[in-house]
């Protein structure tokens, strides 16, 4: 009865780490894949069962299985949980290329923890993976959009406070103390583009001969 309730403990444990949706994996000090646990949300990871047995260096290009195996070893050495965080595809684990999982690069933060020494077995790590794809991409478009706001604020100038402005020929003094025209002072501080004219009063006042002449054409005309 005893070794039976056990047994069906056993089995429930199995079930629940089976269907936990982040993957855990067990590797021994040499990197071999003691065993694949979990990882069942299809929608973030590959199924890794193929792997047990293998070692890192057999399924993965050297440049990435040497940066695994210095995680391992050095949760082993150091004794404490580690965080890792990387990228990976599919196509950079030989025999995942056709299986069901997440198209393109992933993200991912590892947590390498080392299980403590069992006489007779080498020294061994869970690896538990956490896909964080989603979170990376909103923290890049946050920052692109940080970026194109301090570019539109770069390029947004505003005229604020009391502008010293001559009372005869109308040149605004700037903050160094230079006095300028207000079309360049205007044009400096603002996105505003001027184009010149005459308004009526001035025309009144400066081309009042020919504003004469031209009521004159006018009158003339209308006999």
């Amino acid at each position: 009865m005893e070794l039976s309730s056990r047994a069906n403990a056993g089995n429930v444990i199995d079930a629940i780490l089976a269907a936990v949706p982040e993957p855990f994996f067990i590797f021994d000090e040499n990197g071999t894949y003691v065993q694949i646990l979990g990882g069942m949300d299809r929608s973030k990871y590959h199924d890794g069962q193929h792997l047990t047995g293998k070692r890192i260096h057999d399924v993965m290009r050297k440049e990435l299985a040497d940066q695994f195996m210095l995680q391992i070893k050095k949760a082993i050495e150091t004794k404490q949980v580690l965080s890792h965080v990387y990228q990976l595809s599919a196509r950079d684990i030989k025999g995942a290329e056709g299986l069901d999982g997440p198209d393109g690069q992933q993200w991912f933060e590892a947590h390498i923890s080392p299980i403590r020494e069992v006489a007779g077995q080498p020294r061994m790590v869970v690896w538990i993976a956490f896909n964080i794809t989603q979170f990376k991409n909103t923290l890049k478009e946050k920052d692109v959009l940080i970026s194109e706001l301090q570019k539109a604020g770069d390029e947004i100038k505003t005229l604020r406070g009391i502008l010293p402005i001559c009372c005869h020929c109308k040149k605004i003094r700037d903050d160094q103390g230079y006095w300028q025209q207000v079309e360049s002072y205007v044009g400096e501080h603002s996105q505003a583009e001027f184009s010149h004219g005459i308004c009526p009063d001035c025309v009144e006042k400066y081309y009042s001969q020919f504003h004469t002449e031209k009521n004159d054409n006018k009158r003339c005309a209308s006999y």
